[in-house]
């Protein structure tokens, strides 16, 4: 072929049509974040008559932008969990969710953590109320079964959210659940932080795992392995203030203690 007078060949890319993902929380949209942080919010803020008319309109501007960041980062996260929720529930049956969740670099600890916000938010509070939640970088969201809404978990239990808000009614609601959590620390003893108690099997498991993780970090050394765990029990038993010697025997370690490693094992679907 003459020289300059050739076709470079290329390499057709295949079109991905990304399918939607059926959930009841909606795709973030900069159309109603006005709605779902009104300008109410930052005229109300302490201060305020302090501003000329140029920096509340930088203001208001600023916060509107700001608010929509927050709203689309907080729809990411529950959108992840909502494709992580349909992929466990397909891929589990056949053993293959451990090995899709590694082609995406996602530890199965962290995937179970979005699913667990997912579902959590779906299940204990109206749309309205997420959707502003995150606009305004509330952090109303949980992972665990303990604090499905996390910090804001028993301010919740105290102040329950409206079944049908509007976005008026859910602002309003976040306010007053921001309060209970305010009244609630202010309300504990002086130096003492309040603490819900947690699952006792849980706190088996977590403990079980830490002291494990440690124990095989040590030198491989049976007289300094022995001393560690006659150290750690004997430390224990005197700060829980348990008297007098104490007999212990070993016991079965339960399968779901252990961390899962490697390809998980095929277990039934989870609905």
């Amino acid at each position: 072929m003459p020289r300059g007078q050739y076709v470079r060949k290329t390499r057709i890319q295949p079109t991905v049509v990304e399918q939607p993902v059926e959930t009841d929380l909606l795709v973030a949209d900069t159309d109603d974040v006005n709605d779902l942080v009104p300008a109410e919010a930052f005229v109300s803020m302490p201060g305020w008559d302090k501003l000329d008319e140029t920096e509340q309109s930088t203001v208001l501007s600023e916060g509107h932008g700001l608010a929509h960041e927050l709203l689309v980062h907080g729809t990411s996260r529950m959108a992840i969990g909502a494709h992580l929720y349909k992929l466990r529930n397909v891929l589990t049956p056949h053993g293959l969710y451990g090995r899709f969740l590694k082609y995406f670099h996602f530890s199965k600890r962290t995937a179970d953590r979005y699913v667990a916000g997912y579902e959590n938010a779906n299940k204990l509070l109206p749309e309205p109320i997420v959707r502003a939640a995150m606009a305004r970088g509330i952090n109303i969201i949980g992972d665990t079964a303990m604090k499905p809404l996390g910090i804001y978990t028993g301010a919740v239990k105290k102040l329950p959210p409206p079944k049908n808000p509007d976005t008026v009614q859910a602002n309003t609601w976040l306010n007053q659940i921001e309060q209970v959590r305010k009244d609630e620390r202010q309300a504990a003893p002086a130096g003492i932080i309040s603490i819900e108690p947690i699952d006792a099997q849980m706190a088996l498991k977590e403990c079980f795992r830490f002291i494990n993780t440690r124990y095989k970090r040590l030198p491989n050394n049976s007289k300094t392995r022995s001393a560690f765990v006659r150290s750690l029990v004997g430390m224990i038993l005197s700060e829980l203030g348990v008297a007098g010697p104490q007999t212990f025997t070993p016991t079965a370690v339960p399968e779901d203690f252990r961390a899962q490693r490697g390809r998980p094992r095929e277990q039934a679907a989870i609905a």
